[in-house]
């Protein structure tokens, strides 16, 4: 299809780009409406949000269904096992199985993985490269697992805040922020600061390392690639002017050639 004057294929348009930004969109509403409390009408229109996304994302697995070469191999991929699950509106399903008040919300965040087979294209090489260079998957998760164990042992000994506030304060102090507006109180508390901070110093100067490094090494192969570019321009240029050079050679040579065969003719003649 022609828009603007340009060629645009609407199904690589809906995969590569529509789909991808309407699900981020959809997680983040999905987040703040986790975190936040909002009124009701707008939770409501959140949800109506999710469900068109679920079915955009149902539509796509059978589609993808469908076209595989093999149904079997499709149905028993593990990534695709995951998406349909990401895929399923379940704040929707449950309560007609299960009426209970569950929070089945947060099991929507599994369309992270969706994202993730969607990033699997060349539109996100950069993104690509920077998780297999750099390993950065496996610092998140080491970030990820970090919080989590240290949220529990403060929920468990420390007595001085609420859970909430001690995921905030784990937080905080892993990232080297340490606003002080929550401070450890109890020995426990402190112990397991000191660790924290240790852990956090070490994490994020690794991270800030990673990162540059991966940065500079973009910065000295788009270096590389200007001076072979350069080099292949110069050397471009000097192949033509050679070539030109050549080609006046053979004409000096075609005229010098017919030169002789006249002046021959004329020597002939002249014997006669």
């Amino acid at each position: 299809m022609d828009i603007f004057g340009r060629e645009v294929d609407i199904k690589h348009f809906f995969y590569v780009q529509l789909l991808p930004a309407l699900v981020i969109i959809d997680l983040l509403l999905i987040t703040v409406s986790i975190i936040f409390q909002i009124p009701n009408y707008v939770l409501a229109s959140i949800q109506h949000f999710d469900l068109v996304i679920c079915i955009l994302l149902l539509a796509e697995y059978f589609l993808n269904l469908i076209a595989a070469p093999s149904k079997k191999d499709y149905i028993f991929n593990l990534e695709n096992i995951v998406g349909l699950i990401a895929s399923l509106p379940l704040e929707f399903i449950v309560p007609l199985f299960l009426p209970s008040n569950l929070p089945v919300t947060s099991l929507r965040y599994l369309r992270l993985l969706k994202i993730i087979t969607v990033l699997n294209t060349s539109r996100f090489d950069n993104i690509k490269d920077l998780f297999r260079k750099t390993g950065f998957d496996k610092v998140a998760i080491l970030i990820c697992l970090t919080i989590a164990i240290f949220w529990i042992l403060f929920c468990i000994f420390s007595t001085s805040y609420g859970p909430f506030d001690d995921l905030y304060f784990v937080i905080v102090t892993l990232t080297t922020v340490g606003y002080g507006d929550i401070t450890p109180k109890t020995y426990n508390e402190k112990v397991l600061s000191m660790i924290l901070i240790l852990i956090g110093i070490i994490v994020f100067s690794t991270i800030t390392a990673t990162i540059t490094t991966f940065f500079t090494d973009r910065i000295l192969d788009d270096d590389d690639d200007d001076v072979v570019k350069d080099l292949t321009k110069v050397i471009d240029e000097k192949s033509d002017n050679i070539m030109a050079e050549l080609e006046s050679v053979r004409s000096e040579n075609r005229q010098l050639r017919s030169e002789i065969n006249e002046l021959k003719e004329t020597i002939d003649n002249m014997k006669k």
